[in-house]
């Protein structure tokens, strides 16, 4: 069994950050292009900096090491208040991800637990994410449910990541 500590990221980790970030990508999406590794490569070090411990915390599984086995990211955003979240803030999740030889330790379910333990101290209205196959079952067992709505979730790509461009 594996002994992690489960804690917030600060600003020393982001070389880990960007590490675990780029290792889910790999696994996620495969081998991408190396101009887009490279902007992903470029651009995370600098988001982490601006918005790590302000709009974005990222919980991390430290092994005794202090590398980390694995991260859940946060970004809190805000927005009008309406009947359906009555203070404006809400929260994302995204970059849930445990490197593959710790699956099965339980490292997931220990960040997801923290990040809602998180989210409900700061007075969050909800907290979404969009699920992988992969991580399904384990956001079903904490809580998180399908989201239904008389509203149509739509978007219009500006730049994608091959940087063509819609207009």
């Amino acid at each position: 069994m594996y002994s992690f500590t489960i804690r917030t990221a600060q600003a020393a980790d982001i070389p880990e950050l960007v590490r675990l970030r780029l290792a889910y990508f790999d696994e996620e999406f495969g081998e991408l292009p190396e101009q887009t590794v490279r902007q992903i490569s470029d651009q995370l070090p600098e988001y982490f900096r601006s918005h790590l411990g302000r709009d974005c915390v990222v919980y991390a599984a430290e092994l005794p090491d202090g590398t980390f086995a694995g991260c859940a990211i946060l970004t809190i955003q805000e927005k009008p208040a309406n009947p359906f979240f009555p203070t404006g803030r809400y929260g994302y999740v995204l970059g849930v991800y445990v490197m593959p030889e710790y699956r099965g330790a339980r490292a997931g379910t220990w960040l997801m637990k923290m990040l809602l333990i998180d989210a409900k101290r700061r007075d969050l209205d909800y907290v979404s994410l969009s699920a992988s196959d992969m991580g399904l079952g384990l956001y079903a067992r904490l809580g998180f449910r399908p989201i239904r709505s008389r509203f149509t979730e739509m978007e219009y790509v500006l730049r994608d990541g091959a940087g063509h461009e819609q207009i």
